[in-house]
């Protein structure tokens, strides 16, 4: 959130921290009295506001705590006696609540139906990619991926493991001459419940280019394509939606002529977890008075280190 300056875009900042800051504490703002003007509101200082509470983001309290009651899902039955022992004395006992195991508890911060749209899309539809999905109407719920056995592990994008659970790779239509290759690569939407990849943060560049002998690229057999929703930084222009939908499939085709040097083919699948974000702070720290450029250097840094190869292939081309 470090990019974000309250005094100088309050309702802005405060849509943000909706989602990202969600406790009245995370907020240095708050919404005051109605003035004049239909749906304007002044916002004043938080006097609740603590710095520490900020920066701890998506906290439990979250999610569990109302009020001052502590909330969970209800207790797993056959399991063993200690296991059942400790979640009645968590927290000195909790109110059950069923929602808690339910797809709907993830919508509040996963479908944002009210606000921007683009191209006539809400930027955020994950619940209803999930609800429209075979895996919203067969009752899979998000948290049988993403906190299997309750695990909060919250794994996503970021994580290879999981991603590649979800996704699948073929290699069709190869066919290799003495002087020319061409091939396609299949990726398939084989288990995510929502559009892959649900977001415009993230993209997907696959790439295709052939080496020499001695490692090298050889020059103008390059070949990219994307699989993602890529928007303008100011968020007023879509430049492609190629995001793959639940069972659906992407067709990446390669074709090119070989030379005598060519010696292999290389195709590979790379995610940029947070692309836009990358982007977006490279913008922002060009402006001399950006808001809280450490926290953004930082962030930044983040962002070129979660880069990760999904996919890699190699065919050997001195065979043809």
């Amino acid at each position: 959130m470090g990019q974000l300056n309250p005094d100088k875009k309050p309702e802005f900042a405060a849509s943000c921290y909706f989602c990202h800051a969600p406790l009245s504490e995370q907020s240095e703002i708050k919404a005051g009295s109605r003035v004049k003007g239909e749906g304007s509101s002044e916002y004043i200082k938080n006097p609740t506001f603590d710095n520490k509470l900020k920066h701890s983001g998506v906290s439990c309290s979250v999610c569990h705590l109302r009020e001052g009651k502590v909330y969970g899902p209800p207790l797993r039955l056959g399991q063993g006696s200690m296991v059942k022992e400790q979640e009645k004395t968590a927290h000195n006992g909790f109110i059950e609540k069923d929602f808690f195991e339910q797809a709907e508890f993830c919508a509040a911060c996963h479908q944002m139906d009210k606000g921007y749209e683009l191209n006539g899309k809400v930027l955020t539809n994950t619940y209803r990619e999930w609800k429209e999905s075979i895996y919203g109407k067969n009752n899979i719920t998000c948290q049988r991926c993403h906190m299997p056995d309750r695990q909060h592990l919250f794994r996503g994008i970021h994580d290879p493991e999981m991603v590649r659970k979800g996704v699948g790779f073929e290699i069709a239509a190869k066919e290799i001459r003495k002087d020319s290759i061409r091939l396609s690569l299949i990726i398939t939407n084989s288990g995510v419940g929502h559009y892959f990849p649900t977001y415009t943060t993230p993209l997907i560049i696959i790439k295709g280019f052939i080496i020499d002998g001695k490692g090298k690229m050889i020059k103008d057999t390059i070949k990219e394509s994307y699989i993602g929703r890529k928007v303008s930084l100011d968020l007023e222009q879509e430049h492609f939606d190629t995001r793959i939908p639940p069972k659906g499939f992407f067709n990446f085709e390669y074709e090119n002529i070989l030379n005598k040097d060519a010696d292999r083919f290389i195709i590979e699948v790379k995610v940029y977890p947070d692309r836009f974000y990358n982007e977006f702070y490279k913008s922002v720290l060009k402006d001399s008075s950006a808001y809280n450029k450490g926290l953004i250097k930082e962030a930044l840094k983040a962002t070129e280190k979660s880069v990760y190869i999904l996919y890699r292939k190699e065919i050997d081309l001195k065979k043809r």
